[in-house]
């Protein structure tokens, strides 16, 4: 581990509690969303992460929906950023200057906890600062095409000549080998590739809808996150680091597990079935349109005493006791029709009434939550302190979700990592970064900056 590290403070935060990974340094070429949980996962375990980024070839997710001033990601792809980085640093003469760029909730969401540095890696310079980052630290990530930093010459050989025991995690779409390799994929495609987009959506003959915001961003991180855990226990203990290659589409296939056993023990193809119960019968099964705005209940009746129980719960109409709904059999075969009379009737009902009813009838039932209802009324997430209010440099104080759920008893998680803020605006940790841990004079910066090259 870096010796450093102890002496180390946050640009911006106040005290914590100890945190498992305190004291490991993490390089961070991130971006975008699957790659970026890794070093998020890292940082609430405590890891200092250091994020590089330039202006000029931003992370997209900065130009997403952006939180707290009323801006259309459109809008802010339209509002010119200024020519390079001069128009963006944050601190720049000791102010900081609003950016829509740092105000991104997407991106927001993926960062925190971590530092936030410029450094034009597409220099000479740029890249000899980037070595002398490494030297300092214990893990170097990216999620580049696999081939990036093999041409820039920084591919894991070239790091273990700067830091013999240092770790690399390179997390890219398809791997560092196959004829996939040299592919660039995000999370949709991988989804896709993994084959868990064409598990999902209505039955036949409907096409496979897969999901617009993908598993394939959110799944790959605790694999990464693990590695490098296990990466850093193994050096701890022998001295050695290690290069870990990640695929991203890798983890769908443990995702598709059923689908991919059927086919391989029975030769038996998958199909979609929706809403309906794949596996275990039960009629009805879906989700219900309730009284209000997009409001909805999940309702299912797997026997015939949780049908008989939701029958009394709807005052038995009198289509309950038709033929088409007398066995569980008899549903199943006619769950159009039955879905239809259900909504019929739970379009009236408030959600969380009717869900409270259900449920105290034995019937399994749950309504549909949406953002507003977790952040703001599920009393559940709040008793577990699932959100964490933390500051934002430009935006204040915003809720933030504990990336790493588990709760460890003496060493706790934190969203807010070793900064105890959300994610750095652009640039905003230079002058802790290139004065404090490489040493850097106020003249060697300014000629840095003027440069191009921070």
């Amino acid at each position: 581990m870096s010796k450093t590290s102890s002496e180390r403070k946050p640009a911006l935060g106040r005290e914590m509690g100890p945190l498992p990974l305190k004291g490991v340094r993490i390089t961070d070429l991130t971006w975008a969303l699957a790659s970026a949980g890794n070093s998020t996962l890292l940082a609430s375990l405590g890891a200092e992460v250091i994020r590089i980024e330039w202006p000029e070839r931003m992370d997209f997710t900065r130009l997403s929906e952006t939180a707290g001033v009323g801006i259309s990601s459109r809008e802010v792809q339209r509002t010119p950023l200024g020519p390079g980085k001069k128009e963006i640093p944050y601190q720049k003469k000791g102010a900081p200057v609003p950016s829509l760029a740092n105000r991104s909730g997407v991106f927001n969401d993926r960062n925190p906890g971590k530092y936030g540095i410029t450094l034009n890696m597409s220099l000479a310079e740029g890249r000899e600062i980037f070595k002398r980052l490494v030297s300092t630290s214990d893990v170097v990530m990216d999620g580049f095409k696999a081939p990036v930093m093999g041409k820039w010459g920084l591919g894991y050989d070239d790091l273990r000549s700067i830091k013999e025991d240092i770790i690399y995690i390179q997390m890219s779409g398809y791997g560092n080998s196959g004829p996939c390799r040299d592919y660039g994929s995000l999370g949709p495609t991988a989804q896709a590739f993994s084959g868990l987009g064409y598990l999902h959506g209505l039955p036949e003959p409907h096409e496979p809808t897969s999901w617009s915001h993908s598993y394939m961003d959110t799944t790959p991180p605790f694999y990464g996150a693990l590695a490098v855990i296990g990466a850093l226990h193994h050096r701890n203990r022998t001295g050695r680091g290690q290069y870990i290659d990640q695929a991203q589409y890798e983890p769908g296939l443990f995702l598709s597990g059923t689908a991919l056993l059927d086919f391989s023990a029975n030769g038996r193809g998958s199909t979609r079935h929706g809403n309906r119960s794949p596996h275990l019968p039960a009629a009805p099964h879906g989700i219900y349109r309730c009284a209000g705005d997009d409001a909805w209940i999940a309702i299912a009746a797997f026997n015939d005493a949780e049908w008989w129980a939701l029958c009394a719960c709807m005052e038995n109409p009198e289509w309950t006791r038709e033929a088409l709904f007398a066995t569980l059999e008899a549903r199943i075969a006619n769950q159009d029709a039955l879905d239809t009379l259900v909504e019929y009737w739970t379009i009236a009902q408030d959600r969380y009434t009717l869900m409270y009813r259900l449920q105290e009838a034995g019937v399994p039932a749950g309504a549909v939550q949406s953002p507003e209802d977790k952040v703001r009324t599920d009393p559940h997430l709040k008793v577990r302190d699932f959100f964490v209010q933390l500051d934002h440099s430009e935006l204040g104080t915003w809720p933030f979700t504990r990336h790493l759920t588990p709760k460890l008893s003496a060493t706790p998680a934190h969203p807010g990592g070793p900064t105890h803020r959300g994610a750095p605006c652009i640039g905003e940790d230079n002058r802790y970064v290139y004065e404090q841990l490489l040493g850097m004079s106020a003249e060697e910066i300014r000629a840095y900056e003027d440069g191009g090259v921070i």
